[in-house]
């Protein structure tokens, strides 16, 4: 039997309120902007009773169905400076306005709303750490550490420009064989 993990009170209350936010007038308002209906078939070729529904990406501006289809704050519900600060806060952020809501596409790992989710969420953790980075003077563990941070990496996932350049310059630093790759295109 699978182990659960430990009840979080902050999260069960997080994911009420994002429930409730997902079913907000607001949330359908902004939907419905983007939202298209396409014919659908059967499989003798006939039209099918009810359409397809399909919302358009504000970044990559593809149609996806409406299971790929997600509503993501432009400014994000926790501030990247501040993280969470208190609930109030928390929910003055989430049921915002309009205008500060757009329509991502949320289909697997190279999604739109993935992309910026996870940029987001680098800053976050990671904003505070970059200085300390630059005075980075690593052990065994930290050379093992340094050498995940592979040319496929860095470019696989969207590290800040910033990021990228500090572990490129520690990769020279401090690994003697630094691949002849990453300097090539970074150097």
């Amino acid at each position: 039997m699978k182990k659960r993990p430990p009840y979080n009170q902050n999260a069960a209350i997080r994911s009420a309120l994002r429930r409730t936010f997902s079913r907000s007038p607001v949330v359908r308002e902004v939907m419905g902007e983007v939202r298209r209906e396409v014919a659908k078939y059967n499989k003798d070729g006939s039209v099918a009773k009810k359409p397809s529904v399909q919302y358009q990406c504000s970044v990559c501006k593809q149609w996806v169905g409406s299971t790929k289809a997600s509503v993501d704050h432009s400014t994000p519900v926790i501030c990247i400076d501040l993280g969470f600060v208190d609930w109030n806060i928390f929910v003055d952020r989430l049921f915002c306005p309009k205008e500060n809501l757009q329509v991502l596409c949320s289909d697997g790992v190279s999604s739109c709303h993935q992309i910026k989710t996870n940029r987001e969420r680098f800053e976050r953790t990671y904003r505070a750490e970059l200085n300390e980075l630059k005075s980075f003077e690593p052990d065994e563990a930290g050379l093992k550490w340094l050498k995940k941070f592979t040319v496929k990496r860095l470019t696989s996932f969207e590290y800040p420009p910033e990021f990228k350049e500090i572990i490129l310059a520690l990769r020279v630093k401090h690994l003697k064989r630094s691949s002849p790759k990453i300097e090539r295109e970074h150097g």
